[in-house]
């Protein structure tokens, strides 16, 4: 069986990123995959700046560095990623990501930071050597229906990416 863990970067639960992440989970077929969300917004900010401990987070760190596929999800503030997702990932080592396929998953108000992904989230993930999915997803309005359900592109993307992650990692 392998390992997925979904690290989610939003401050706020039920994100637009935390809505693409479990719908790409549901489509894993669950026979094959062990999937845990770590909500970051759920853990100590005491804990994230380093000023004291906490099992929520040392357990969350524990899942993702025993992961075969990380995704790490975010809405894009000032242009990037979080400081949430990045106070989280700034606790581990170096090179603890090798071998590890790591999938961004980023949204944004607008197409104006599609670009955030690969300019800010990936060059982040592999410096601590996770190997990049090539489908990463970056969702904006327009991917949305009205009622809050994802667009045709919107679930062509995340299909691209779950098919991207079965076949290359079994």
């Amino acid at each position: 069986m392998k390992i997925l863990s979904a690290v989610l970067g939003s401050p706020f639960q039920g994100s637009s990123s935390e809505k693409i992440v479990n719908i790409f989970i549901d489509r894993l077929p669950k026979e094959r995959w062990d999937t845990a969300l770590a909500d970051l917004s759920k853990i100590s900010p005491e804990a994230l700046l380093l000023r004291s401990k906490d099992k929520a987070l040392n357990d969350s760190i524990e899942r993702v560095l025993n992961s075969d596929v990380v995704i790490a999800a975010t809405p894009t503030y000032r242009a990037t990623y979080t400081g949430l997702l990045k106070t989280f990932f700034d606790q581990f080592p170096e090179n603890s990501l090798s071998g590890k396929l790591v999938l961004p998953i980023q949204t944004g108000g607008s197409a104006e930071h599609a670009l955030s992904v690969e300019h800010g989230l990936t060059p982040m993930v592999r410096t601590l050597g996770a190997v990049v999915a090539n489908k990463s997803i970056y969702s904006w309005g327009e991917h949305w229906n009205e009622d809050g359900n994802p667009g045709q592109n919107l679930k062509e993307m995340i299909d691209q990416s779950v098919n991207e992650i079965i076949n290359t990692s079994g």
